[in-house]
């Protein structure tokens, strides 16, 4: 892997946690897919494509009335980045309050984010992160 790929997944976090989605989503492909842990964990599936990741963060603002996901180390897994951070939220209404550790794995095609996916595990992510690393050998 080339240090392309780590400073690709460092620029796109740190637009999308200075809340600039628009500017994260440059750095994807048009069929860009998005796993969020939580969302996942719940409802299962994912969000496939840019306009269906933007509906899926403006219902975030609903829900949420602070979101915040920081990535504070980025490492090679694989053929992936895996990002190393910490979740913060509070819940519109509700006053629920996360503070956990979070990771989350991207894929990289022609220098572009193809997709994310988020886990509140981190062994769960490098396992994902494995297995599809060893699928793309196949």
């Amino acid at each position: 892997m080339s240090d392309a790929n780590l400073q690709l997944a460092r620029h796109a976090y740190a637009r999308w946690a200075e809340g600039d989605l628009e500017g994260a989503l440059e750095f994807s492909t048009p069929d860009f897919e998005f796993v969020p842990a939580i969302a996942a964990g719940v409802e299962g599936g994912s969000v496939k494509g840019r306009d269906a990741v933007r509906r899926f963060f403006a219902g975030l603002d609903e829900t949420w009335e602070t979101f915040r996901i920081e990535m504070d180390e980025f490492r090679e897994v694989g053929d992936q980045v895996m990002g190393i951070g910490r979740l913060t939220a509070k819940g519109r209404g509700s006053e629920l309050e996360l503070d956990q550790p979070m990771y989350s794995v991207v894929w990289i095609r022609d220098g572009k984010l193809t997709r994310m996916q988020s886990f509140l595990a981190r062994d769960a992510a490098e396992a994902a992160a494995g297995e599809r690393a060893s699928e793309a050998r196949r």
